[in-house]
């Protein structure tokens, strides 16, 4: 009997969780969500402020998705090397450092180094945020914040595609950026109401193997960005190399 009430009522405090951490985890999530989404939509103004071609942001947004491919795995193994809520705290300090550099950018080199600084940010903070929602819900709850932490994506990208649409339009597609600054300092405020989770001993990381994954998914990327560009099999004009001299003949007229 007694046993039977230790189990109703641990199940009683699973269901009445607050609900506080999962905000701040949305949150974080939001604040690299936007950074995919205003790019794209303040290409054009962005392109005319810094001089550059269109296919600049496009660049700077592909430098972005592979650094987050090439290090989200190490990035796992980061938190629980440190602790899933350190490695939270850091991560979205250095991804709020780069949105400032990208949005002081003077030129498109600038707005690259920004971009690759905030995808190693997000390698290491995209993890937390799963080990995060396990460690404050069980049951019912985790499931529900599991879910709401996948529809986030979407719903940056039309909150996003509103507000930097109006501001690019409005006044400068920058200020687009400072507000995911402003958002990663809010972030890093209520995150001390985060549990803090134990780093786990005898993780190890192999840096051959980091180095070796992450050139791999690197090259994939890129080989996937460059398809039609360089073709899919046989080697065209704009290929870098050609794998056992596949190329592409001209024809000729």
């Amino acid at each position: 009997m007694q046993s039977a009430t230790g189990v109703t009522a641990s199940d009683r405090r699973t269901t009445q969780a607050p609900w506080l951490p999962l905000i701040i985890i949305v949150l974080a999530q939001l604040q690299m969500a936007m950074n995919i989404s205003a790019l794209p939509v303040s290409l054009g103004p962005i392109s005319e402020d810094l001089n550059a071609p269109a296919t600049a942001t496009a660049t700077a947004l592909l430098l972005y998705s592979l650094f987050v491919a090439a290090f989200v795995m190490p990035g796992a193994k980061i938190g629980k090397l440190l602790g899933e809520r350190r490695v939270f705290q850091a991560s979205v300090v250095v991804h709020g450092i780069a949105m400032g550099l990208m949005a002081t950018s003077t030129n498109a080199r600038m707005m690259n180094i920004a971009e690759a600084i905030a995808g190693v940010a997000a390698a290491a903070l995209v993890p937390t945020l799963v080990v995060l929602i396990a460690a404050n819900y069980h049951g019912r709850q985790q499931e529900t914040s599991f879910g709401v932490l996948a529809v986030i994506p979407a719903v940056a990208s039309a909150v996003t595609f509103l507000s930097a649409g109006y501001l690019a339009t409005a006044s400068s597609w920058r200020y687009s950026f400072w507000l995911i600054v402003s958002l990663a300092g809010v972030v890093l405020l209520l995150s001390h109401r985060l549990r803090p989770i134990q780093p786990r001993r005898g993780i190890r990381i192999d840096l051959v193997g980091v180095v070796l994954s992450a050139t791999s998914i690197a090259l994939i990327l890129l080989g996937f960005n460059n398809l039609q560009k360089w073709g899919p099999l046989a080697a065209r004009d704009a290929a870098p190399f050609s794998v056992l001299r596949l190329r592409r003949r001209r024809c000729s007229s």
